[in-house]
């Protein structure tokens, strides 16, 4: 016979598990409650961005293109990074040191660096990084950034890449060796695509199939029409920036488009805008920001002195004595723009006078007959093309005749760098502060395709010395260098482009970065948008 107290003790156990278990379930759910309430306390922002431009392609070693940019730095990061102050901060790099006698760098990556698909970013994708622009045919900018590393003075277009002063001695571990000291190094790489790592960085690559470091994903690609982005969910990166939790980026052509997006409140930013938005008063409920760009933004009229009749310094004159720079910029319906200079450390730049006689007398000097065509180019999705037939016009009146050739997207930055327009109107942003770094904008290498997004064709000496960073160059003249493009007349800043933006009046501004325009990864609205 068994004992009576056992069934109690085993009824008494069961009773205590159970109620164990009837807590353990009772924490679950008001931990599960919990969580449910801490969504709606913090519910999800999206941003819609308009842009209105085609979408730019998929090309980190392209020319500098602020679309372009804006897209790469959301989706990647590169070793150093230049906050909105202008100060240089840590991204993918942990830490960096510079040798005694200032000829070495070495970089030391952040651990577990990871792709926003998992895969490990090493030291070796961002030497890639480095090399993949310096033997591009289109533009020569990696090579005028990166002209201090030891070897990229040798590099030929067309030849295999030189023996180069870049090492990954470990996969967290870069090195950069240096022929000569160059200060402005750091802040060089935190330009897009200079340093910055790409899984795979091949030209023409799919928006949707870039793996960058993040903090955004591409989730979703409408070939040309729409980009969704996501906070990756993975990767150290993905911790560094607070934004949006998605942005949708959509492109839309002409100002109607536009328009119509902001009737219908499909918009919280536009920009860069299209040209003429501004022309009429905004939809309620939007707000136009503006803010000064640093190096300035200019709107040049470039006369190239490689493509006849151009060629010819009387032709360039001719055509610079012909514009009426007054009527040009109330065309944009800026008002007077004052004389301002050009080159940092400048006096005020002197512009050539609408004179007939003036025009008359350079046609005669330079045999040119009573009048000649040109072409004109420009980006039909930019401020030149609220201009260019204001241009032609006046130029008409003195029996010049210039043909319109409005371009978009690729087309517009290919014939910027490599056409054979004999004008182009191009939006210009020097790769760095300073009078130097704008001469070499201006300025055709001796040997290689023009630095930045646009060429002159005009090739001098005289500069080499502080266009090439040289150490023995004392400081530059502003003024004679100004003094000079006075002369040669190889471009004329028409008028200052600050960074302009529109956005919806109930969410508060995005981020902004004097040098790349509205930060969109440090925008937080001040209401979460449904749409």
């Amino acid at each position: 016979m068994r004992p009576r107290f056992s069934a109690s003790r085993s009824l008494v156990a069961r009773r205590a598990a159970l109620a164990v278990l009837a807590a353990a379930f009772a924490t679950l759910g008001t931990l599960a409650l919990a969580g449910c309430a801490g969504e709606k306390s913090a519910p999800k922002v999206r941003v819609t961005w308009v842009a209105g431009r085609l979408e730019p392609a998929f090309d980190p070693d392209g020319p500098l293109d602020p679309t372009r940019a804006a897209l790469e730095r959301l989706l990647s990061r590169g070793l150093l990074e230049q906050d909105s102050s202008g100060h240089i901060r840590y991204a993918a790099a942990e830490r960096f040191s510079l040798s005694a006698d200032r000829l070495t760098l070495t970089f030391t990556l952040r651990p577990d660096l990871a792709y926003v698909d998992g895969t490990p970013c090493t030291s070796r994708d961002f030497a890639l990084a480095l090399e993949a622009g310096l033997a591009r045919r289109d533009h020569g900018s990696r090579r005028w950034l990166l002209q201090a590393v030891r070897g990229v003075d040798a590099v030929r277009l067309g030849r295999p890449l030189p023996p180069l002063g870049i090492a990954t001695p470990t996969p967290h571990t870069l090195v950069l060796q240096l022929a000569r000291p160059d200060p402005l190094l750091p802040r060089k790489l935190t330009l897009p695509g200079v340093a910055t790592a790409w899984k795979d960085r091949s030209p023409r690559l799919a928006w949707g199939d870039a793996r960058g470091l993040g903090p955004y994903r591409v989730a979703r690609d409408e070939s040309g029409r729409r980009l969704i982005l996501t906070h990756a969910a993975r990767g150290v990166m993905a911790r560094l920036l607070a934004g949006p939790d998605s942005i949708d980026v959509r492109f839309l052509i002409g100002t109607p488009r536009v328009r119509t997006a902001l009737r219908q409140a499909q918009a919280d930013l536009v920009w860069p805008l299209p040209p003429g938005l501004l022309s009429e008063p905004l939809w309620p409920g939007y707000r136009v920001e503006e803010r000064d760009a640093a190096p300035a933004r200019r709107l040049l009229l470039v006369f190239r002195a490689d493509v006849p009749p151009l060629t010819k310094l009387p032709a360039r004159h001719a055509l610079a004595h012909a514009l009426n720079r007054s009527d040009l910029v109330e065309a944009l319906g800026r008002g007077a723009v004052p004389v301002e200079p050009w080159l940092d450390g400048a006096p005020a730049f002197e512009y050539p006078r609408l004179d007939a006689s003036e025009v008359s007398d350079w046609l005669a000097r330079g045999d040119l007959g009573r009048s000649f065509h040109v072409t004109l180019a420009y980006d039909a999705d930019g401020a030149g093309a609220e201009l260019a037939r204001s241009l032609q016009g006046s130029w008409s009146r003195l029996n010049l005749y210039a043909e319109l050739k409005p371009l978009r997207g690729e087309a517009a930055l290919n014939e910027a760098l490599g056409g054979q327009s004999q004008a182009l109107l191009v939006e210009a942003q020097p790769l760095m502060p300073g009078a130097a770094a704008e001469l070499a904008s201006l300025v055709m290498p001796i040997r290689g395709p023009a630095v930045g997004s646009f060429r002159t064709g005009w090739r001098t000496r005289e500069f080499d010395p502080w266009i090439s960073g040289s150490a023995s160059a004392g400081p530059l003249d502003a003024g004679a260098a100004q003094g000079r493009l006075q002369e040669e007349l190889v471009a004329l800043p028409l008028l200052r482009l600050p960074w302009r933006w529109v956005a919806r009046g109930a969410a508060a501004p995005p981020g902004f970065d004097p040098k790349f325009g509205p930060e969109l990864a440090h925008w937080v609205a001040s209401q979460p948008q449904t749409r």
